[in-house]
């Protein structure tokens, strides 16, 4: 049987204990910064002394009183208007864990606070989601969370420090804008999405995607965004001529079979698609075609009549829809005719002529062309079967010769020779032919007249060598009797 003193003293026992043990502050922070605890008293006790100490709180396990204010890496201050006072401790390891007391010194049993203190590391993530983009362009940063973070406020940070986060935002769910930033949310999802335009290198690096919690550490995910100056790290390069075209072919993975397909000129991916000269949709435009083969995931853009602006970097692209486009890169440089050996010949009509074509010594093989037109990429092959024009034999390791039998004013033209089938420039020989008519006089048989024939004259050549022609055997018919009265007025 209890007695009455007995049941008292346990009465006393489960009082005490349930004063220190009822609301329990819990305290949160991370490793290596600083925390405050804060611990409100009652009413009265303004001028006693407080203290927060650790363990049992026996007299070494008080860490430090309100009549040191500093000692260790301990501060205190007491509010005593708001009746509550602050403990910080600074420059938390790991071993600051755990629990501690707010205690209230008075005469007897003095009052307790329970408080327990959670740390976590001051870096984040485990994991990390990486983004890139360009200079100019645009990027969003989707962050999800958990369904019971619905109504709490998101926010996102540059690095990766959860513990100055919140204070250090560029942008939080309360503001929706902020110069090149916007944050739009999505509950139904449980994402929020963080939009920065205008991008520029120093965007580079971590951000944090934040959620705040009113107890406990806040909840984050990371995204470490790269943003390029300039497109693409591997290029290729094409070279073509002027008046000549070109194919560049843009390969893609399968994942992009019936995306859109574009290409641009420059090295600016975010203008790209916007700046376009040929999309797949198209097809067609000016000088520009495109065509696709989705069985061996490649498209080509064809570039007709090639002009020397036509030089420079293009991006092959193709649109991804969401995220970054992607790009490869092509440098193309259309050359000048310079280096296109050029030689001037002329012959004489009804007579045969030898153009003599070099070629380099390893295109001994190769067949050997020559053909007929004001341009390359328009003339017409004359070593045909039966022609005038005849391949001669016994071809040395350095040249060729074509005759020309029974020449006429009409082979005045440009001729192009070579070896090589693709038409560099160092590999043909491009002649000027020009043809002269020889015309004789009954009247004056060592009167003789030419007139050549150039290419840029070939219209009427024949026309125009029978006026010649016409024009001197007047000349000598008239000079004849002018003679005559010379010499009877000598004579009388």
């Amino acid at each position: 049987m209890w007695s009455v003193q007995d049941l008292l003293f346990i009465l006393c026992i489960v009082l005490s204990y349930v004063t220190r043990a009822a609301g329990v502050i819990h305290v949160f922070g991370y490793v290596g910064r600083d925390v405050d605890v804060s611990c409100s008293y009652g009413q009265g006790y303004e001028s006693y002394e407080k203290y927060l100490c650790k363990n049992d709180c026996g007299d070494s396990d008080v860490l430090i009183t309100t009549s040191q204010t500093n000692k260790n890496k301990y501060s205190i201050y007491d509010d005593k208007e708001k009746r509550s006072f602050t403990v910080t401790i600074s420059d938390l390891q790991s071993v600051d864990a755990g629990k501690y007391w707010c205690g209230v010194t008075r005469t007897g049993k003095d009052i307790y606070t329970e408080v327990k203190l959670e740390l976590g590391q001051d870096t984040c993530c485990d994991k990390v989601d990486k983004r890139e983009s360009y200079e100019e362009d645009s990027v969003s940063i989707i962050c999800r969370y958990e369904l019971e973070y619905q109504n709490n406020l998101k926010f996102i940070c540059r690095g990766n420090q959860p513990s100055t986060c919140l204070q250090q935002a560029v942008i939080t769910s309360d503001s929706k804008q902020n110069g090149r930033f916007t944050l739009t949310e999505d509950k139904e999802s449980r994402r929020f999405t963080v939009n920065i335009n205008k991008l520029t290198q120093e965007d580079s690096g971590w951000y944090l995607c934040g959620v705040h919690r009113n107890t406990g550490l806040d909840v984050f995910s990371a995204v470490e965004l790269e943003v390029k100056d300039t497109c693409c790290d591997k290029v290729d390069k094409r070279e073509s001529y002027e008046e000549d075209s070109v194919s560049i072919i843009c390969r893609y993975e399968l994942e992009y079979q019936n995306n859109l397909k574009f290409i641009c000129r420059g090295n600016q991916p975010s203008t790209c698609l916007q700046q376009a000269v040929i999309t797949s949709d198209s097809k067609q435009n000016g000088r520009f075609t495109l065509s696709e083969d989705k069985e061996s995931r490649r498209f080509t853009v064809n570039i007709n009549k090639l002009t020397q602006e036509d030089s420079g970097w293009y991006l092959c692209g193709v649109h991804t829809n969401t995220g970054l486009d992607v790009f490869s890169a092509v440098e193309l440089e259309v050359k000048v005719w310079c280096c296109v050996k050029t030689l001037a010949m002329s012959g004489t009509v009804t007579r045969p002529v030898t153009l003599q074509c070099p070629y380099p010594p390893h295109h001994q093989n190769n067949r050997k062309f020559l053909c007929k037109g004001d341009h390359r990429n328009n003339c017409t092959d004359v070593l045909s079967n039966g022609s005038r024009f005849k391949l001669q034999g016994g071809v040395s390791l350095s040249s060729f010769s074509v005759m020309i039998t029974n020449l006429e004013a009409g082979d005045a033209a440009m001729y192009w020779c070579g070896s090589d089938s693709q038409w560099r420039a160092g590999n043909y020989t491009r002649i000027h032919l020009s043809v002269v008519f020889l015309g004789i006089t009954t009247l004056n048989p060592t009167f003789a007249v030419e007139t050549t024939v150039s290419p840029t004259n070939k219209t009427n050549s024949t026309n125009s060598a029978s006026k010649v022609l016409e024009g001197g055997a007047l000349y000598v018919v008239a000079i004849v009797p002018a003679v005559l009265l010379i010499l009877i007025v000598a004579l009388i």
